[in-house]
């Protein structure tokens, strides 16, 4: 059964406000590329990833596959890649997520470079094109911004007490999102000795208490 449209336009929406340098391959959501830094034996350099929504997503975690001539202790030798986030997959996760996992696992545990020399990302021509495309991603963002206040002004003189809840809920929603994210964020700190037991301790019970609240106003 295909993905949902409803699905895949909350999920363009989160990447284009949440990540940048990603985008769907030839407008097809359900397979998105972009570019990710990474650090090799060549030096730091931007490589081509490719990341695939299957059918029954969010049930299944998205495939990424590494399109660039490189080796990490992270990729099987047909290039896809294994991520703590993907093996221990929810369908709470959003597609946004996995490319900021992406970018911190590459920022972490460098990678190798096979079959050809990479350009490294020293050249101002390289960069120009991720660049660009963060600009108009930006543009894009801020034009989305516009045209959602430009509704909201619209629609508040003609809300009924339904539409009000509607937009309650997907403010809850969003809330208790990004409320995930962080507990999601903290568990790979710890895991990587980035913070003490102690802080996560801390963190994790007030983001866990903080969750419970949300979820028993949905």
């Amino acid at each position: 059964m295909p993905i949902p449209d409803s699905v895949l336009a909350k999920e363009y929406s989160l990447v284009m406000e949440k990540a940048y340098a990603f985008e769907p391959k030839e407008g097809d959501l359900t397979t998105w590329k972009g570019f990710v830094p990474v650090i090799t034996n060549e030096g730091e350099i931007f490589i081509d990833v490719e990341i695939k929504l299957p059918e029954n997503y969010p049930e299944s975690p998205p495939v990424v596959q590494i399109l660039s001539p490189i080796t990490h202790p992270n990729m099987t030798s047909e290039g896809i890649l294994e991520m703590r986030m993907l093996a221990r997959w929810r369908d709470s996760y959003r597609l946004f997520q996995v490319i900021v996992e992406l970018l911190r696992l590459f920022s972490k545990v460098p990678a190798r470079c096979v079959e050809e020399k990479l350009q490294t990302v020293d050249s101002q021509e390289q960069l120009n094109p991720i660049i660009t495309q963060k600009e108009q991603l930006a543009v894009i963002l801020e034009d989305k911004k516009r045209i959602l206040n430009e509704i909201k002004n619209k629609k508040s003189q003609h809300l009924t007490n339904r539409a009000l809840e509607q937009e309650k809920q997907i403010h809850l929603d969003d809330e208790i999102l990004n409320v995930e994210s962080e507990l999601f964020a903290i568990e790979q700190q710890f895991e990587d000795y980035d913070i003490s037991s102690l802080e996560f301790a801390k963190r994790f019970y007030n983001l866990k208490k903080r969750l419970y609240l949300l979820e028993t106003k949905v």
